[in-house]
């Protein structure tokens, strides 16, 4: 776990700049190296590209796995929801 100082941006260390390991760093220090430890603007949009919706019955999203039982023991295709068109 990061320290508790890490990346804060609310409450008594929101001036704070830290390292994960909870070393003091100077704002210069914090720019340099703050990629090495949060997710960028490409993770974000590598994640954003997973993340779509599915809505067939019997299909389920890529970043997830199948049910091995139904709700109620009913098939995975079953239509759960009905979706208005």
């Amino acid at each position: 776990m990061p320290h508790v100082a890490f990346h804060r941006q609310i409450g008594e260390f929101k001036a704070v700049a830290a390292s994960p390991a909870g070393e003091l760093l100077d704002d210069s220090a914090w720019e340099k190296r703050k990629d090495q430890w949060l997710p960028s603007k490409d993770d974000g949009d590598f994640i954003a590209d997973l993340m779509t919706a599915v809505s067939e019955p019997g299909k389920f999203a890529g970043w997830i796995s199948p049910p091995k039982v139904g709700i109620d023991n009913k098939p995975g295709d079953f239509e759960y929801v009905k979706i208005a068109e």
